[in-house]
């Protein structure tokens, strides 16, 4: 059956966010990437609202409401994601999937509020602050990074064809590339075409300097104790390297390679995303390991 889907409102700190809820249950956060919204997150809506209460918001400087010139660092995000949770209504402690950038917001949110964290999914997202996280500058498969986190010269070139150049970006990291429709490359066009959000998606690269910084600064003061999965594409995943990223930022992670899937895997394998995130919300002793 599907879903119903409400759209809501928030303002954080003077800063209005677009975002999602649907379903009933312990709360589920879901945070996207770029270049995406959180329309990304419907197949995963789909399957987990019958459990869970769903919450999707739109990172600052999307969903419609222009953004600020800064604050695109992950600890600022995670604040501004924080405040939705809280004029959501959200019951106890969060559980959090994040995929891509909207994993660095998560994994921040969880390094942020300890105290209010069920549990924290990663997807196919080399963290800052960590060796493999803080490696992807230099490798010539990651040339996306710096290129967007040189905002001015990526916003230049992007500009006016962000429809194209996103169906190029969506098509170069799949797998299965039917997975995301026109239809989805068109909303995302759309999104990233309104005043000033393109440069909202690049800001949050040109941050990852600073993520890092304080990311490392947050660690120090000790790993997650909450569980966390580490989700990664099976096309691209090198276990050793993500098994030592799991153990830099947790004290009870596990690593889910998912095969046949490309960086989308939201979309590409939303059932094995549901199972994963369904087993980590249930305690199981995988989850827990």
């Amino acid at each position: 059956m599907q879903q119903r889907i409400e759209h809501h409102r928030a303002t954080v700190d003077g800063v209005a966010h677009h975002y999602l809820i649907a379903g009933d249950g312990p709360t589920l956060l879901l945070i996207h990437g770029f270049p995406q919204t959180s329309r990304e997150w419907t197949p995963l809506i789909e399957r987990l609202a019958p459990r869970f209460r769903v919450v999707a918001p739109d990172l600052r400087g999307l969903g419609g409401f222009p953004g600020p010139a800064g604050g695109y660092d992950k600890m600022t995000l995670a604040a501004d994601v924080h405040g939705i949770v809280e004029q959501a209504d959200a019951d106890g402690p969060v559980l959090i999937c994040g995929h891509d950038m909207g994993a660095y917001v998560g994994f921040a949110y969880a390094l942020s509020y300890r105290d209010e964290v069920a549990g924290l999914v990663t997807v196919d997202a080399p963290l800052p602050g960590t060796a493999l996280g803080d490696s992807l500058s230099t490798n010539p498969r990651t040339w996306h990074i710096p290129f967007h986190s040189n905002v001015d010269v990526a916003h230049l070139l992007i500009s006016g064809r962000e429809r194209e150049y996103i169906d190029y970006f969506v098509s170069s990291r799949s797998y299965d590339r039917s997975a995301i429709t026109p239809e989805d490359i068109d909303s995302y066009a759309a999104a990233y075409r309104a005043p000033g959000a393109l440069r909202a998606g690049l800001e949050m690269y040109r941050s990852l300097a600073q993520d890092s910084t304080d990311n490392k600064a947050a660690l120090s003061k000790g790993r997650l104790s909450v569980p966390v999965v580490v989700v990664a594409s099976g096309v691209t995943a090198v276990p050793d390297a993500l098994e030592a990223m799991a153990g830099e930022i947790a004290e009870h992670p596990r690593v889910e390679i998912v095969a046949q899937a490309g960086h989308w895997i939201p979309e590409e394998k939303p059932d094995e995303l549901a199972r994963i995130i369904t087993d980590l919300a249930g305690g199981t002793t995988e989850a827990a390991r």
